[in-house]
């Protein structure tokens, strides 16, 4: 399919179809994340399947090995690994929820990332039986969509989507504070392994104070879908939501500042690095079956990096 357009017309089509990409993927974070009803999701429940025994440093190095064995074995070996990654989430406790979650996620990386190759492909491929869609002029180097590009995309952004997956295991079925003791006992500075820890734990806070925000903004009518009569109404309709949005964002700043002043004070009430040696109330040690895994997921990255 040709589009014969002129050349004002067909730049401003390509720079709709490069912005495409950007807002395809906020729009599905959007989906995944949210605000409302899914500040839970990176919120730890425990659970009595194997996935929650298995030690977190178990579940890093896994998701560090695979991504790295699709990358090196090929598409094949990727999608199997992602579909195996992705089974794994039946034995979690919030199985719809989480993998709704992460597929949304992959999701708003693999298309965004086969769509801007799909463009650029085109541009730089200058093969017209390639392009789905063809654009005459050509404009900003991009002619058209390409099919073999999106198939590259899609092939390309294989391992990103599998590191999502296995990534967000650890989140799911890891507390914060066994998280945070893996961590120290793999040598990991304390003071890192705390803020890397504290910064997963603070992502639902963030989101329940960001919801909220938007709430209180709503139900005092600052908030409400825009009226297209008349014109008048909505520009104002328009100049309210920017208005509200820096009242949500000064507010959401005002609220984090608070909130880590708060978790400084508590923290030197409680002696943080007031002594270089630790206890733990719940000090865990890797498993005959951790020893294990480990070894057959090291042996596979570096068969990996090698290969």
């Amino acid at each position: 399919m040709i589009i014969y357009l002129p050349l004002p017309a067909s730049t401003i089509l390509a720079i709709l179809m490069i912005l495409f990409g950007p807002v395809m993927a906020f729009f599905l974070l959007w989906k995944a994340i949210g605000l409302k009803g899914y500040a839970s999701v990176f919120a730890y429940s425990n659970g009595k399947s194997f996935l929650y025994r298995i030690d977190p440093r178990v579940k890093l190095l896994y998701a560090i090995a695979v991504p790295a064995l699709a990358s090196t074995f090929g598409i094949y070996v990727g999608v199997a690994l992602l579909a195996f990654t992705l089974a794994l989430y039946a034995f979690m406790n919030n199985f719809l929820k989480d993998i709704r979650f992460v597929v949304l996620l992959m999701l708003s990386i693999i298309l965004p990332s086969a769509w801007i190759d799909s463009i650029t492909f085109s541009g730089f491929r200058r093969v017209s039986s390639y392009l789905l869609i063809a654009i005459e002029p050509t404009s900003m180097g991009i002619r058209g969509v390409s099919v073999l590009g999106l198939l590259f995309g899609l092939v390309s952004s294989v391992p990103a989507a599998l590191a999502v997956a296995a990534a967000f295991i650890i989140v799911f079925t890891s507390s914060p504070s066994d998280l945070l003791t893996s961590m120290v006992k793999s040598k990991v500075p304390y003071e890192l392994a705390f803020a890397m820890t504290l910064a997963l734990v603070s992502i639902p806070k963030v989101l329940d104070s960001f919801s909220l925000l938007t709430e209180v903004l709503r139900s005092r009518g600052f908030l409400g879908a825009f009226n297209l009569q008349p014109i008048k109404t909505l520009f104002q309709r328009f100049w309210t939501y920017v208005f509200s949005t820096g009242l949500i964002v000064a507010d959401f700043v005002i609220d984090v500042l608070r909130s880590s002043q708060n978790i400084a004070i508590s923290a030197d009430i409680r002696g943080f690095r007031a002594s270089k040696t630790r206890t733990y109330y719940r000090d865990f040690r890797m498993k005959p079956v951790d020893w294990t895994l480990s070894l057959i997921l090291l042996v596979a990255f570096i068969i990996a990096i090698l290969r």
